[in-house]
This record gives structure tokens, C-alpha cells and sequence, in this order.
């Protein structure tokens, strides 16, 4: 059973220095220090997820939860990996003391990777709830204003093409049969796999499928088909593979678990393969519904949004909304992306609930705009919708939107970007490194947390 809590203080031998930089570094991990001492709920929210992991036989974890949360703090507030996240820690007594690891030994990376993972998705927004209350308690954030906006938050995968997909397709599935095969040899049904084939082919249409040459443009959908109809041979093969070894027993601990990682890529290969057949072999248009664009981050979205350097994106939508003191009390990321007039509702109602009623002014770009009664029904319940409309105005539309309180209440919506750039530049939010969507809206969640933690170390 892991420990809730369990400190070795560590004696710094340099506790005064004189830079105002390194004053400030500490007076905002010891700010955060105090507000996590001061509201234990959140450390039993954490310890409800970890209870269990790392325990084996009765025995006790390694770390208690609170280091292991204090360590995710860190690694999310200095936008590090698991590894450098671990040796910046080993490396600095005064951040020994903040996670509360002091004199004892320094959990490895895997046994943060292991345990972060743990925490779920609607842990961190029970804690982010806790903090909203108790921001909103102390006085340090009001109710009055609202500002929402949207961003893309990028899976951790490469571009996605048919050929690069086909190839991780290939070399995945006859990877995993052979490491089924090294650990149980009686599964082995003496298949042979052309890599260096595969990724010959792959290789010739990466680099010439943008060629304008009517010969080289034959050779590069000869190339293709030949390609789709190899991995979907292989996809039969692991297919053939599985059910044969289900029905020999093993004594390997690893065969099983290699196995299962066997049969999870096989639809996801097949789908690959469908795709890049109707595309490629067809001519057909394939909607993004139908695609999937990474066997890794099978969740990943396309994402078009407008934007003049990244026209396509792939990820996931992650809309946060903002009071005046810039703390973010509501942010929503989904596998299946809403539209942003209907994120609109849900921040409206989720402000309701927080703080006891709606704002008394709530401002958006365009993205948001639905309708002039859509707008006129809200003004009911808001003083001012400063949302600007699409298309063309008529005079009160256009005064409307020339008044001091509108181009005020835009001018205050446009601080909400500098918030985005500070969650993409400081605390990693361009590119979501974890895997799976719930790891993936766990990390978005984690990144709320520290920006608000640190928000508040400042007030």
C-alpha cells in the first residue's frame, strides 16, 4: 500500500543568494509549497488513484503520493521528460525539499512514468475544482468577466501519409511476431519478413511522390499498390499468427502481454490498409471520419482551422476560458472535437456552477458566434456578449460592435492568447508527449493546475 505522505528533510548548503531570479524561482515553489499544505484534500484526491500502484505482495510503495504528485508539478512546471524531470530534481536540494524526497533516494524515471499515469483524467479536474474554490474563497479571482478561446493541442506523432503509415503498419506487426516467437518458440510458424523491402518501397514514394515526370508518377503508384497489397499480407499473417497461438499454452511471464499488443495493432493496421486502398487504388476522397493517422495515437483528430503557417493539425481541441485575474476556470478537451458555439454553452453553464451565477460580461472571437438572437437570448441572463458577428452588419449591428464597451470587452478577449502561447511555451502544451487520449487529457488538466498554482504564487 503506498504511503500518503513521507519526508526526509534535506539540509540546502546554499540557502541565501543574491540573484533576484533565483529569489523568484524560490518564492514560487515555496508559494505552491504552502497552498498544497494548506488544502489536503487535494493530496487524498491523488492518493484515492495511487493507493494501489506500485504495490506488489503486500508491500509498500517506494514513494508516498505526495512526492509523486509534487514530482508531476515539477515536471509539468519546468516542461521536462520523465528522465531530465528526475536528474533536475536529484540535482537541486532546494527542489528535494519541495517534493518532499529530502535525504532519500530519488524515484526512478519509469516509477514516475508508472504513477503518473495512474492519476486520471477527472482527478485532475476534481483538483483543478478545489483550487477554482479555493481561489475564488481568498478573494484572488472574480466572477464578473469571462473569456474563452480555443486551441490545438498536437498528438506526439509524425505527419501523417498512406506510405508512412503503411510502413509503421508492416514494421510493428512483423516486430511483434518476432518478439512473440523470442519468447515462446512454439508459436513460431516460420514466417519471413522483407523489411528492408518494405521500407524500400516506402522510402521511393516518399521522395518522389511530389515528382511532375509521368514515368516516375507510374512508378510511384505501382509502388503504392504493391505496398498496400505487402501490408495487407502481413496484416493476414499476424491474423493467422494470433489465433494459432492462442491455442498453444505457454509458461512465458511475456509472451502473453506481447500477444496482446499483437492483436491491438492488427485493426488498426487493417484500417490502414483500407484506407490507403480506397485512396490510392481507388481515387476515392477519404473523409477524415474514416481515416485513423497514427497506430500509435489512434485518436489523433484533423483539425482545420484557418491558420495561415498550419493549415492541417492533428490532435485534439482544447478550449479554456478565463476570468479577469487571468486564473483559468474552465477548460474542456474531447476526443471528438464540439463546435466552438457549443463550447460556448458548456464554459456559460460551467461558470454558473463555480461561482453561483453567470458573468456579467463574457467575450469570444468570431469562431463562437452562432446568431444575433443566439446573442440576444444570452444578454438576457449577461449585461454584454461581446462576440463579434459573421457576415455582414446592419447599422445597429455595426454600432453595436463600434461601441466602447464591445472593442473594451475585445481588448480584454485578446489577452487570452497570450495565455495559450505562455501554456504551448512554458508548461507544454504545443505537443501532448503522453500516450492514449486519457493520458492525453490527464497532461492537459496537470498543465491547467500548474498555470493556476503558479498564477497564484504571484498574487
Amino acid at each position: 500500500m503506498r504511503k500518503i505522505v513521507h519526508a526526509q528533510p534535506c539540509f540546502p548548503f546554499n540557502v541565501f543568494s543574491e540573484q533576484k531570479v533565483i529569489r523568484e524561482y524560490r518564492a514560487k515553489y515555496d508559494s505552491i509549497d504552502r497552498f498544497l499544505d494548506e488544502h489536503p484534500e487535494i493530496l487524498n484526491v491523488v492518493h484515492k488513484d495511487l493507493r494501489r500502484c506500485g504495490s506488489s505482495k503486500g508491500r509498500g510503495a517506494s514513494y508516498s503520493s505526495e512526492q509523486v504528485l509534487r514530482m508531476s508539478i515539477v515536471m509539468i512546471i519546468e516542461d521536462l521528460p520523465y528522465r531530465e524531470t528526475v536528474i533536475r530534481v536529484a540535482d537541486s536540494d532546494f527542489l528535494l525539499n519541495f517534493t518532499r524526497i529530502g535525504m532519500g533516494k530519488v524515484m526512478s524515471f519509469n516509477q514516475l512514468c508508472t504513477a503518473f499515469k495512474h492519476i486520471q483524467a477527472s482527478t485532475w479536474q476534481t483538483i483543478n475544482a478545489i483550487v477554482l474554490d479555493a481561489a475564488q474563497r481568498s478573494g484572488k479571482i472574480t466572477a464578473e468577466k469571462l473569456r474563452v478561446d480555443s486551441t490545438v493541442c498536437e498528438s506526439n506523432i509524425h505527419y501523417p501519409t498512406d506510405s508512412s503509415l503503411l510502413w509503421d503498419a508492416y514494421r510493428v506487426l512483423a516486430r511483434t511476431i518476432r518478439y512473440c516467437n523470442h519468447y515462446e518458440p512454439a508459436w513460431n510458424m516460420g514466417n519471413r519478413f522483407h523489411d528492408k523491402k518494405i521500407k524500400k518501397l516506402y522510402t521511393y514514394i516518399s521522395t518522389h511522390i511530389g515528382k511532375a515526370n509521368k514515368s516516375t508518377k507510374r512508378k510511384v503508384n505501382r509502388c503504392m499498390r504493391t505496398l498496400v497489397e505487402r501490408v495487407g499480407a502481413v496484416c493476414d499473417v499476424a491474423q493467422a499468427y494470433a489465433l494459432n497461438a492462442r491455442g498453444i499454452p505457454t509458461t512465458s511471464l511475456l509472451a502473453p502481454s506481447v500477444l496482446d499488443e499483437l492483436e491491438h495493432y492488427l485493426p488498426l493496421g487493417r484500417k490502414v490498409v483500407e484506407q490507403s486502398y480506397r485512396a490510392q487504388v481507388l481515387g476515392e476522397k477519404v473523409p477524415a471520419s474514416d481515416r485513423i493517422f497514427s497506430i500509435f495515437e489512434e485518436h489523433t483528430e484533423l483539425l482545420k482551422r484557418g491558420k495561415a503557417r498550419k493549415p492541417v493539425e492533428f490532435g485534439h481541441m482544447v478550449t479554456i476560458g478565463q476570468t479577469k485575474e487571468k486564473f483559468i476556470s474552465f477548460y474542456d478537451v474531447r476526443q471528438q472535437s464540439l463546435h466552438d458555439s457549443v463550447l460556448k454553452d458548456i464554459a456559460l453553464e460551467s461558470h454558473k456552477d463555480a461561482f453561483g451565477g453567470y458573468p456579467q460580461q463574457f467575450t469570444a472571437d468570431k469562431n463562437y458566434y452562432t446568431s444575433m438572437k443566439d446573442i440576444e437570448r444570452w444578454e438576457e441572463e449577461i449585461d454584454w456578449m461581446a462576440i463579434g458577428k459573421k457576415g455582414r452588419r446592419d447599422a445597429a449591428e455595426q454600432a453595436r460592435e463600434h461601441s466602447s464597451q464591445f472593442r473594451e470587452l475585445q481588448r480584454f478577449r485578446a489577452g487570452v492568447e497570450g495565455t495559450i502561447s505562455v501554456l504551448k511555451r512554458a508548461f507544454g502544451l504545443r505537443r501532448c508527449r503522453f500516450k492514449g487520449f486519457s493520458g492525453f487529457a490527464a497532461a492537459v488538466g496537470c498543465m491547467v493546475l500548474c498555470h493556476n498554482l503558479v498564477l497564484l504564487s504571484a498574487s
